[in-house]
């Protein structure tokens, strides 16, 4: 009998070991004993929109009809542009985010980012979390997130990844803000790379201005795809940037890459919005929007990617 109790609590312990580690921060790469055969093409989807400064409720009613059209459409993998849920800038490019004692670029009206970011998880990621489970898709997660310690507030440009289970499975804070308008409120990201194995493939997060140097920390992760959400602003129509410069980078990096910038409701006297694109590994262009203004998406058909990769651990040593 001892020894049939003493065996019963070593398989409880056994049990307890081996279960994944809790708390939704947690972006441990999936590890199946009988991975299930991988489909051998998938379809992924970027999604340009405007989003309104501050109105969350308004920008995630918008964001969940869009997602929901794109999972209709077959997507798998849904990108939406970069802080899409708080908004990142207003379509004007008059108010930013500002927080008291940091440096308000010329000509921003500074608007409190404490009045919609929210932490992770939250509100936001538990409701495009639900929604994933639903229609059983990957979608990204983009918002100003409040991370809040004994001495305040501290604001960081994220992205989230929620997966078909309803579950929330990276988290990544933007590790270069863009000087310009950054500067005002955010701080850099402090949680290194994010990459999480889907059953297509491998998928690393990045965000905008991120692009000038993420590619190089994610040069040995073995990445598929760079899940990628933008707002890109220019001195003048960036179409060489998205046409010739970035699909440069992207060929020598070897992987896909799924960008959804932002757009605007009217024609802007600034440039940079529109120009959607996904990119295939020897850097074509697979898909790019044709518009600039409002709504559109794009999709593209990817291969996957073969399951022969090393797993390992997804934050830098």
């Amino acid at each position: 009998m001892r020894l049939l109790v003493l065996l019963a609590a070593v398989a409880v312990a056994v049990a307890g070991c081996a279960a994944p580690p809790a708390g939704p921060k947690s972006s441990a790469v999936r590890s199946e004993s009988k991975p299930r055969p991988r489909p051998k093409t998938v379809k992924v989807a970027a999604v340009q929109c405007p989003s309104v400064l501050a109105d969350v409720a308004g920008n995630t009613k918008r964001l969940t009809r869009l997602v929901r059209k794109a999972a209709a459409a077959g997507a798998k993998i849904v990108v939406l542009p970069e802080a899409a849920i708080t908004g990142y800038l207003s379509q004007d490019l008059k108010r930013n985010w500002h927080l008291p004692g940091r440096p308000l670029a010329f000509p921003f009206q500074g608007v409190h980012p404490g009045i919609a970011a929210e932490p992770v998880p939250g509100p936001s990621t538990r409701h495009f979390a639900k929604l994933a489970g639903e229609l059983g898709v990957y979608v990204t997660v983009p918002l100003i997130e409040r991370d809040v310690e004994r001495d305040g507030a501290r604001y960081f440009n994220t992205v989230a990844l929620v997966s078909p289970a309803g579950t929330l499975v990276a988290h990544y804070r933007k590790l270069t803000p863009w000087p310009h308008p950054e500067q005002s409120w955010a701080t850099p990201g402090d949680l290194g790379t994010a990459t999480y194995d889907t059953e297509y493939g491998r998928v690393g997060l990045a965000i905008c201005f991120d692009i000038h140097t993420i590619l190089d920390k994610y040069r040995d992760r073995e990445l598929w795809a760079l899940l990628y959400p933008i707002a890109w602003v220019d001195d003048s129509e960036p179409i060489q940037w998205f046409t010739e410069r970035l699909p440069a980078r992207v060929r020598k990096a070897g992987i896909f890459l799924i960008g959804a910038n932002w757009s605007v409701e009217r024609k802007q006297p600034w440039h940079g919005y529109g120009y959607s694109t996904i990119l295939g590994t020897d850097g074509d262009v697979l898909a790019s929007s044709d518009t600039r203004l409002g709504e559109s998406i794009i999709y593209a058909t990817l291969p996957t990617q073969p399951r022969n990769i090393a797993v390992r651990s997804l934050r830098p040593n």
